[in-house]
């Protein structure tokens, strides 16, 4: 057995939440304090009433982000880790300790109305939601635990390919919808932003997607054939774009490095 001491930087803010029963809503659950929004969230956001936390030990009782105890799920380290679903690979990964200002709470932004040229803009996704998000840059250390013969290294491997085969493919659906003559000047140059900042990713090594809301193009990797081609242009895969206005990249990127390997059994 092998202890693997590992370090992740996130790249853009990255969501993990429990089920959504665990969300609190303002005037049926306590809150301690009133949530406040990161300030880089856009101008228009409402007074949040309801919150989907992040990840924290103990119950789901109240809304107290001043004295929740944070952590990253070891299961949400695994899962990214592990793309190929081999069952012959065993890991086994510790929970990492958050501290509580790394959490920040902010709107979803998603791409809508893609398929629309007058309408299409990044557009908040319901106002009244705040979730509690892993702020970009945050450097995360964790451990985590193989059996002899399986290569840390041949892990990360994998899932860097995984992850930049989802990036490459949603830089291919960025370049359709930039050929259309959106009449939102602003919307057509955020696409080009989160273009451009995925274009510097799709080579560099140990890159992974962890959490959720990263769109369906950096969730699953689609057949390349020409039905599926066709179903990428007509249908509003832009619903899935959320967007980190902060990074100007979609959620869940980071980037990992073994920092040290122990025998210990």
């Amino acid at each position: 057995m092998k202890k693997i001491t590992y370090t992740m930087k996130f790249l853009s803010s990255t969501i993990v939440s429990p089920r959504a029963g665990q969300a609190f809503y303002h005037g049926i659950d306590t809150f301690c304090r009133e949530p406040v929004l990161c300030p880089s969230d856009p101008k228009g956001a409402k007074t949040v009433k309801v919150v989907y936390p992040f990840y924290q030990y103990g119950m789901y009782e109240k809304y107290d982000p001043d004295h929740a105890e944070y952590y990253l799920p070891g299961s949400s380290v695994k899962g990214a880790l592990l793309q190929k679903n081999d069952k012959k690979i065993h890991i086994m990964a510790d929970d990492i300790p958050v501290a509580r200002e790394q959490i920040v709470l902010k709107n979803l932004e998603k791409a809508q109305y893609v398929s629309d040229y007058n309408e299409a803009d990044f557009k908040l996704f319901f106002d009244n939601v705040g979730v509690e998000m892993l702020k970009a840059g945050s450097v995360l250390s964790g451990d985590l635990y193989l059996k002899d013969g399986t290569a840390f290294e041949e892990i990360l491997e994998d899932a860097n390919s995984a992850a930049t085969a989802k990036i490459s493919q949603m830089c291919r659906y960025l370049e359709t919808l930039m050929k259309n003559e959106y009449k939102s000047v602003e919307f057509k140059k955020e696409l080009k932003q989160m273009l451009e900042k995925l274009y510097s990713l799709e080579k560099r090594k140990s890159i992974i997607l962890i959490g959720g809301y990263k769109g369906l193009l950096h969730s699953i990797l689609l057949k390349a054939d020409r039905k599926t081609k066709k179903r990428h242009e007509n249908s509003e895969k832009g619903r899935g774009i959320f967007l980190d206005r902060e990074t100007d990249l979609p959620h869940g990127l980071a980037s990992i490095r073994c920092e040290s390997e122990v025998q210990i059994l």
